[in-house]
């Protein structure tokens, strides 16, 4: 019988750390990604702007393509942190598009790989952290972030 109290007790101290749920991302962890892939959307169209060699059309086509993509992902984050704040899209004002500073250098390929990568790896960690659409959301947007530059912008490159 004790054995079985200290089974029990054992149990009632491992239950609690297996059975938790997920904790949904705060709408300012959304916000910095929303903001994070508007940054990479305008990254990825200045590089593909500055390749302007004909052998390279097929790497600016992807990289004006990576830009779509990210666009479109923040467009889908801004409409998640509208329902989490009680919002719908159509009461979300329109989003700015950062612009690139006028005197800086072009943005090589390299640039755009190195921040889809980091957008990929902290979307990931999200999408950990939460749960249903909203980790499908960012798990989907850290795929796509992945293929973008392990795939398309590599074989490109």
């Amino acid at each position: 019988m004790l054995t079985g109290a200290g089974m029990l007790a054992l149990l009632a101290l491992a239950a609690p750390a297996c059975g938790s749920a997920p904790t949904t991302p705060a709408v300012d962890d959304l916000e910095a990604q929303r903001q994070l892939a508007l940054h990479d959307s305008v990254l990825a169209a200045a590089a593909a702007t500055a390749l302007t060699d004909p052998d390279s059309k097929a790497l600016a086509a992807a990289l004006d393509q990576v830009s779509l993509e990210r666009t479109e992902h923040a467009r889908a984050l801004a409409a998640e942190i509208g329902r989490a704040v009680g919002k719908s899209p159509a009461d979300e004002a329109e989003s700015t598009t950062p612009s690139a500073a006028p005197d800086a250098p072009a943005p090589t390929v390299s640039q755009v790989i190195n921040a889809l990568r980091s957008a990929a790896d902290s979307a990931g960690k999200l999408a950990i952290a939460s749960s249903g659409y909203r980790a499908g959301l960012l798990a989907s947007i850290a795929a796509a972030c992945t293929a973008s530059y392990a795939v398309a912008l590599v074989a490109q490159a």
